[in-house]
């Protein structure tokens, strides 16, 4: 992905203060064909649009293409706490063959500050899953993970531990329909130790909070729309 979500998280910080500040539970299959400006909220840069069409989310460059085609959509309704344990799956395909010049993913980005963040972004069998870290906006050395199930759908999972404070992140070469089969990428801590990638974000049980963007990304390509999706999204309390 080369647009830097940084970005994103200046132009819409003001926008969005004030918005949720805990988990709720979302189950979201856009079978609406359409997104909700009070559940989502848009950003967008170059001719990259996040659009509900056949009951899925998916990342479209129509024409014209730019060298930071990039849109994102943030989930205003839901922050998963810091002192809460909980789940998050992610249903994605990407079958536009662009390898890593076209994705689509998920961020999780600290709300206290926009500058740290996590991201998992999925480019298809050609270059599988990419996950990494970036602390005040820079990227955390040896934070970039990777794995390649060969496959042009699967789903990702993140769980956080309020006991432990560890991110842990997993992905499946297959969608719910089809039954999850877990891999495990790695853990992070953003309290700066106990994880494969370690990183203090600084963040506070009282009003600490995990905000949730989905994206997708192309360079110099067009993507046609169905070629890379989002689906089923879910977030969840754990025990």
């Amino acid at each position: 992905m080369k647009i830097s979500p940084l970005l994103i998280a200046t132009v819409v910080s003001a926008v969005l203060a004030g918005h949720s500040s805990a988990l709720v539970p979302v189950n979201e299959n856009f079978n609406n064909n359409l997104l909700d400006p009070a559940v989502w909220y848009q950003y967008q840069t170059g001719k990259g649009r996040l659009v509900a069409d056949n009951k899925k989310l998916s990342f479209e460059v129509l024409s014209k293409p730019t060298n930071d085609d990039f849109a994102s959509i943030e989930l205003l309704t839901s922050q998963p706490g810091y002192n809460e344990s909980w789940e998050l799956i992610l249903d994605l395909s990407n079958t536009s063959g662009l390898g890593f010049n076209a994705g689509c993913g998920i961020m999780l980005f600290n709300v206290k500050d926009r500058s740290d963040y996590l991201f998992m972004e999925f480019y298809g069998k050609e270059g599988g899953v990419s996950a990494g870290v970036i602390t005040d906006g820079d990227h955390v050395k040896k934070s970039q993970a990777t794995i390649n199930p060969k496959v042009s759908k699967g789903s990702i999972r993140i769980r956080f531990d309020k006991g432990t404070k560890l991110l842990t992140l997993h992905v499946s070469p297959t969608t719910a329909e089809e039954g999850y089969s877990w891999i495990k990428l790695g853990t992070f801590s953003p309290t700066g130790e106990g994880g494969n990638v370690n990183s203090n974000w600084r963040m506070k049980d009282a009003n600490g909070r995990f905000g949730v963007h989905l994206f997708g990304f192309a360079q110099n390509n067009k993507v046609p729309t169905g070629k890379a999706t989002l689906d089923n999204l879910k977030i969840s309390p754990r025990p």
